[in-house]
């Protein structure tokens, strides 16, 4: 048995739908890739799935260092460098932007979510990840 588990089902054309707990996802091609736009590709899901890892493991461990800290005003962005034969992401950046006077609050709990976060810790052998900052 495993720790975590998903199940997912085609349900016609190239929309699949998937379920983890209890929640669901539409995942499908865009148009431009004879899918009907139903849902995001699994690449972006990918992409979604280190960024949610990383965010919330930021978030746990921001309120362990301060339970009053504000993130609202700190924003992330994921993106994937593609290359084919085979199609893959060649690199994957996460870019972090946050105003300068949170810099000392937020870079201990940046770092923690950085080593903490599963997903990135899984593909991070397969696939290069670089965080960065930038901080306005």
């Amino acid at each position: 048995m495993s720790d975590i588990g998903v199940s997912l089902r085609p349900v016609g054309g190239s929309v699949v739908v998937g379920q983890a707990r209890d929640h669901t996802v539409t995942i499908d091609r865009p148009k431009e890739k004879e899918g009907t736009d139903a849902g995001p590709m699994g690449g972006e899901l990918l992409l979604l799935a280190l960024g949610g890892c990383y965010v919330s493991t930021f978030l746990a461990a921001l309120r362990a260092e301060d339970p009053e800290a504000d993130a609202s005003e700190v924003g992330f962005q994921v993106d994937g460098t593609l290359v084919s034969a085979p199609t893959r992401f060649s690199e994957i950046t996460v870019l972090v932007s946050a105003p300068a006077a949170l810099e000392d609050l937020i870079s201990k709990p940046l770092l923690k979510a950085e080593r903490g976060c599963v997903v990135h810790n899984s593909i991070r052998d397969a696939v290069p990840v670089r965080f960065t900052h930038e901080w306005r």
